[in-house]
């Protein structure tokens, strides 16, 4: 006669990306986590009034919970919040950013599949993003930092179609090829080149070794933050082959009349390469 395995339970921190509704009163929620990767489970009775779960697991929540594994849907309990991130929560603009990048960390995660160093990233950049006056560029660091931790590093010193070394001039980006074409070796009938004009090519160079703080300090121009913005989503788009459904509201929220993005120091006042 066979026994059933016990099931699991452990406890792991997590960051809240994703809720809804289950029934009348429970809540699935999805969880990126340091050690077991994407962790998909049923909080019950978070949504009651006076439920000792349900303020915890709230988006964009760091927590502690305690998992019981099953074979479908996990059972969450005993949460608590180790960072609620309050001045993300209380700006629309910083939530739609963090909505942004944790729906990225999901993206890049899998199921029982750790990953400190994207877990550590996430916390790192959730925190820049409240507390910084420089959100754009939190956001710009998380895209290549995250494209670096997955394996698929932006090629910024070579023209990926000759291979030759890139003299300091405007050139082009190929998310296909995964990084920069020189102008003389553009491809014949490619369409999906995107302009990377010499400064945004140093603020790419400078984010690439760049840690958060680093990069929060410093400021982008219009048309740079314009180009980078086109040259690391489409990279993230072909590397998942997908957009992701939260970029359409962080940019509804970030044209809406009153919004002000961050402009002061240019890679053009810095210090030349």
């Amino acid at each position: 006669m066979t026994s059933k395995r016990r099931p699991v339970t452990y406890t792991t921190d997590g960051v809240v990306v994703r809720t809804s509704n289950l029934g009348e009163a429970d809540r699935i929620i999805t969880l990126v986590t340091p050690i077991h990767g994407i962790v998909r489970g049923v909080a019950k009775a978070a949504r009651k009034p006076g439920s000792k779960t349900g303020g915890h697991l709230d988006l964009l929540k760091h927590v502690s919970v305690s998992v019981r594994e099953t074979r479908t849907l996990h059972g969450l309990s005993q949460a608590s919040t180790v960072n609620g991130y309050r001045g993300l929560r209380d700006d629309l603009d910083r939530f739609s950013r963090g909505s942004y990048i944790s729906e990225m960390a999901e993206r890049f995660s899998v199921e029982n599949g750790a990953n400190q160093p994207l877990f550590r990233l996430l916390l790192d950049v959730l925190s820049a993003l409240e507390l910084s006056d420089n959100p754009e560029m939190a956001i710009h660091f998380y895209e290549m930092r995250l494209l670096q931790l997955s394996g698929f590093a932006p090629e910024l010193s070579r023209c990926v179609e000759s291979g030759v070394e890139l003299e300091p001039a405007n050139h082009l980006y190929s998310a296909g090829r995964g990084g920069l074409v020189n102008n003389e070796s553009r491809p014949v009938g490619e369409t999906a080149l995107l302009p990377a004009s010499l400064n945004t090519i140093k603020l790419l160079r400078f984010l690439s070794r760049a840690d958060v703080v680093q990069a929060t300090a410093m400021k982008s121009g219009e048309d740079e933050n314009r180009q980078l913005s086109r040259i690391l989503r489409a990279q993230i788009h072909h590397v998942l082959d997908r957009g992701l459904r939260s970029e359409a509201f962080m940019d509804e929220v970030r044209t809406r009349p009153g919004h002000a993005n961050g402009i002061g120091r240019t890679m053009s006042d810095s210090s030349s390469e």
